[in-house]
């Protein structure tokens, strides 16, 4: 949401053998619901003019919430925002379990590793701090792991290692080994890495540069594989998706194209045009579909279909409903974040839109999906975040 909110970052994004993985990855040797005053409560209802569908509304933040994450259980909420501050808190009763103290700009990135043993938090000065995870007792959380990078730009977990990767203004991305605290660090050349998504084999990243450049990772050996330069894209890029099969990846910038180049040779092998500047992009989970959901913050959704380079279904056009903030894909549904402070549901089949949830009162800024308790956890400029259930038989 760089357009909306200056300081606002981009979106965060979130088996085996565990240690065994993390060896391959890291080996450095070879290489409470809070209550509001009555007249805070009347400004809030008079400027709501649609139905809340919330279960829970999460108020404790003095200022925009910026991003969110549940534990896997998705018993436990966190968020972070602009007051500085990340909160852990119960989903069903809004109860703060732990204030995540020690930042000192706007947290920017929260978020548990998969197997929820710990949660980072980050802020866009480049405090990094990791907590061990104590949900069964009322034991205080404990700082595994602290540090202080340059500014960053957004984080994330390794999706079954405990390997926590962030990005920097510098164009540095830096991999984690948590607890221990290993490094390894993908060099930048003081070119801002605006997005940043880890490939399904688990050991190469791409990444996505404020020149419009798009570099292909391998964070074991700290090397670029293959790179699409400055010129394809004419704009920064916005945001960077892979599909599942691991063989294309896509790159959206500012200027309104999608670029599709393979992931195994770095070849480029198709582009998408639209009239709008692009903000997010998300391949569909289901490989057989081979679907990729364009969004804008212009209010266009767009289904495409990859290997025949055209739209499938034109979900909505500008103007016609809100700018998008963010997309993901649960089973076969695409569920959009929007500017008005709604989620829409999209069914990828039809493109027919299924439902919408309400009850923000300013653009939504992050939201993520825990399937075990069938949850949706919004954050958002009006200083709340929002525990929606998820029902796709909703009308």
């Amino acid at each position: 949401m760089r357009q909306i909110v200056e300081d606002t970052p981009p979106s965060s994004i979130h088996g085996d053998d565990i240690s065994e993985m993390e060896e391959d990855i890291l080996d450095l040797e070879e290489l409470e619901e809070v209550e509001l005053d009555d007249e805070d409560l009347m400004e809030e209802d008079e400027a709501r003019d649609v139905e809340d569908n919330a279960q829970l509304v999460f108020r404790k933040h003095d200022g925009s919430v910026f991003c969110c994450d549940l534990h896997p259980s998705g018993k436990v909420a966190v968020t972070g925002g602009e007051d500085d501050k990340a909160y852990v808190w119960n989903v069903n009763t809004g109860d703060i379990i732990m204030e995540c103290g020690g930042h000192k700009d706007s947290v920017m990135f929260v978020g548990f590793s998969f197997d929820g043993i710990y949660l980072a938090t980050a802020d866009l000065s480049g405090m990094i701090k990791v907590w061990k995870c104590n949900l069964d007792d009322n034991q205080q959380w404990i700082v595994e792991f602290e540090y202080e990078s340059e500014d960053l730009t957004w984080g994330f977990w390794h999706f079954a290692a405990r390997v926590l990767i962030c990005g920097a203004a510098s164009g540095d991305i830096y991999v984690f080994k948590i607890p221990s605290g290993e490094i390894k660090l993908l060099q930048g050349q003081n070119i801002k890495v605006e997005c940043g998504k880890l490939l399904t084999d688990g050991v190469r990243l791409v990444a996505g540069y404020e020149n419009g450049s798009v570099k292909l990772w391998d964070i074991k050996a700290c090397t670029v594989l293959h790179q699409i330069p400055p010129g394809v894209h004419n704009g920064l890029i916005t945001a960077v998706d892979v599909d599942p099969d691991n063989n294309v990846i896509v790159s959206i910038s500012t200027e309104g194209k999608a670029v599709i180049m393979t992931s195994h040779n770095g070849k480029i092998v198709g582009h998408l045009e639209t009239d709008d500047e692009l903000e997010t992009v998300t391949f569909s989970k289901d490989p057989k579909l081979g679907y990729l959901a364009l969004g804008t913050l212009k209010g266009s959704v767009s289904i495409w279909d990859v290997a025949k380079r055209m739209v499938r279904h034109q979900c909505a056009k500008s103007d016609e409903e809100a700018g998008v903030t963010k997309m993901i894909w649960i089973e076969n549904n695409l569920v959009t974040g929007c500017l008005d402070g709604c989620l829409r549901v999209y069914e990828g089949k039809s493109g027919e839109r299924n439902f919408l949830l309400s009850g923000h009162t300013s653009e939504i800024l992050d939201f993520c999906y825990n399937a075990q308790e069938n949850i949706l956890l919004t954050t958002s400029s009006d200083k709340t975040a929002r525990i929606f259930k998820y029902d796709i038989n909703k009308n």
